[in-house]
């Protein structure tokens, strides 16, 4: 969509769902991979892009040359609910195999951020400028040729007061416990941990009930 709308979900008093009128988040040739709201407790929301600007694409030459250099990019957007406006926050060039977000709970149940789920790793993603990037490999099959990427196509995300940690599913229906080891005070993420959990058939999407 050339147009990206902004809704934003409420609910009145009589506890009746309620939904504004749009706001403009409009980004000119950028086509949206993955879309994903961040847990930012009580500040203004963020929601994190895998994006890709095909501005270079649609006048590339005979070569492709464009296409062969096209970079996806992580955008953070924030709605300022003072405002009532979307503003563009950050974006920087990620993995080209990245393809599915996931929001890390945040607001002092974690450190917040969003893991970036690309071909054979999964990154973790502060938005804090200064926090380094911290990175897994996803555990592969033994039987799976090396030139066979593992992508991950969904994933859940289970919550209690003490902790939590997300089963993330593999195109081959392979499940993962991820966990994100974070030092609290600081909401410093030191390590990310990717265990394999079992297998199902592949789906378009999990849900972890309590």
């Amino acid at each position: 969509e050339k147009a990206k709308l902004v809704y934003v979900l409420n609910r009145d008093t009589a506890a009746n769902l309620t939904i504004s009128s749009p706001l403009e988040a409009n980004k000119a040739h950028a086509l949206v991979f993955a879309l994903a709201a961040l847990d930012c407790g009580l500040d203004n929301p963020v929601f994190a892009a895998i994006e890709l600007d095909y501005a270079d694409v649609d006048a590339d030459g005979p070569d492709g040359l464009a296409a062969a250099e096209a970079q996806k990019h992580l955008t953070f957007y924030e709605l300022d609910l003072g405002l009532n406006h979307v503003a563009r926050k950050s974006s920087e060039p990620i993995d080209n195999g990245a393809n599915h977000l996931v929001a890390v709970p945040g607001g002092g149940d974690g450190p917040g951020g969003v893991l970036v789920c690309a071909e054979n790793f999964i990154i973790y993603k502060s938005q804090n400028p200064g926090h380094e990037d911290v990175r897994a490999v996803i555990p592969r099959r033994s039987s799976l040729s090396g030139d066979r990427g593992v992508l991950i196509v969904c994933a859940a995300t289970h919550r209690t007061k003490q902790q939590f940690f997300f089963l993330a599913q593999s195109e081959y229906g392979d499940l993962y416990k991820v966990t994100v080891v974070y030092e609290k005070g600081t909401e410093t993420v030191t390590e990310l941990k990717i265990k394999y959990f079992d297998t199902i058939p592949p789906c378009v999407s999990v849900c972890v009930l309590k």
